[in-house]
């Protein structure tokens, strides 16, 4: 250590360095020599500061809460989520999925992974849960299950009162799980309790319970806009 201080004074007396210069130098060399470790030490222990990069990206009036908010949340065991209009602290067991902290093993609508809705794969009369990860689906209060398909056997033609049991040409409508045949006029299909021309009834535009919207009506079976076929 002393040979190498040696040659430091030596290096400085050839240079021809003024004595106050050769002080501010020595003591740089010195707080380099002890405190360059222990900097190096501390930067690898570390890492990035999560909390650093999240907040960067606000603007500067709303950083210091942010580190303020970020730092309570991670010393709490768990993970800002959102953006800086809007975060929340989320448990070290969930995920954040946009601005949301969700359970991946339990959220319907983030089952497994973020925006994994199990509800785009249920069916019209099946009810959606995420268990474990995993979508799982049951069919609704007052449906059962026909070969893999929920259906209600009070209203379906082809599982009338019975899964299988299809209604035949003459009774082609299922009421009350009953077979029956409305008595409607050649052209018309019953809606509703009501025989009605699915070519123009705005409630029934080419099938029933089918509406037109948005000012258009039902011309041939088909919503349209305006005055169809005038002149």
């Amino acid at each position: 250590m002393t040979d190498r201080w040696d040659e430091f004074s030596k290096s400085l007396a050839e240079q021809s360095v003024p004595r106050r210069q050769t002080l501010r130098l020595l003591g740089a060399a010195l707080a380099g020599a002890f405190l360059a470790p222990l900097g190096l030490r501390t930067a690898w222990a570390g890492g990035r500061d999560p909390c650093r990069d999240f907040c960067n990206q606000c603007r500067r009036s709303q950083r210091s809460q942010c580190l303020a908010d970020c730092r309570a949340c991670t010393q709490a065991g768990g993970h800002l989520c959102g953006s800086c209009s809007g975060y929340g602290c989320c448990a070290s067991s969930q995920a954040c999925c946009g601005n949301y902290c969700a359970d991946l093993d339990n959220d319907v609508h983030n089952c497994d992974a973020c925006f994994n809705d199990c509800w785009s794969g249920a069916g019209p009369n099946e009810e959606a849960a995420c268990i474990d990860g995993k979508c799982v689906y049951d069919c609704r209060e007052g449906t059962v299950d026909c070969n893999g398909t929920c259906t209600n056997l009070g209203g379906d033609p082809d599982n009338c009162g019975a899964c299988g049991n299809v209604c035949p040409d003459t009774q082609p409508y299922c009421g009350n799980g009953v077979c029956f045949d409305p008595g409607c006029a050649p052209g018309l299909a019953f809606c509703q309790g009501t025989c009605v021309d699915l070519n123009w009834s705005n409630d029934n535009c080419g099938a029933c319970n089918h509406q037109c919207e948005g000012g258009t009506a039902c011309f041939f079976g088909v919503c349209q806009a305006g005055c169809p076929g005038c002149e």
